[in-house]
């Protein structure tokens, strides 16, 4: 985030992280991100041929072992695994439920994300900058996030 003069900030810098299924939006400076989620019905199921099976197993050993995931699942694993290894994690309430940022224009559901801020500590005024660009930056709706509790996040 950039300051001119004046202290306010100039803007701020969201970082996006693609994966298959689901997309990050990220604001290193202030330590608050969403991510994006895909939408149900695109999901896939795992395959069940035996043929593909032993193509994806890293050892013939390892072949029948491996969980069975669709698309989503194991495209939210990685994503989860990529974000963690930076330091992101997934906002949770109270209750451990998953925090909600709000929906897409497309009706995806976005979820927070917090990770290390490089900026110590973020000002009231640069949190809500960042919450308005990643709002635009992950084509939210304007207060969709007061529609919504907590999210259903499968394991």
């Amino acid at each position: 985030m950039s300051s001119p003069e004046g202290g306010r900030p100039a803007y701020v810098d969201v970082t996006v992280v693609e994966f298959a299924a689901h997309t990050a939006y990220l604001d290193p400076a202030t330590g608050i991100g969403y991510l994006v989620l895909p939408r149900a019905d695109s999901d896939v199921d795992a395959l069940s041929d035996p043929l593909v099976e032993a193509a994806w197993s890293e050892r013939l050993s390892d072949f029948g072992d491996t969980p069975r995931l669709s698309l989503h699942t194991a495209d939210r694993r990685r994503a989860l695994d990529h974000l963690g290894a930076a330091g992101w994690s997934l906002l949770r309430d109270e209750a451990g439920d998953v925090e909600v940022a709000g929906r897409t224009s497309d009706d995806r559901q976005a979820v927070c994300i917090y990770g290390p801020p490089t900026m110590e500590p973020p000002t009231l005024e640069a949190l809500d900058y960042a919450i308005i660009a990643l709002d635009m930056a992950a084509n939210l709706h304007p207060h969709s996030h007061c529609n919504e509790t907590s999210a259903p996040w499968p394991d």
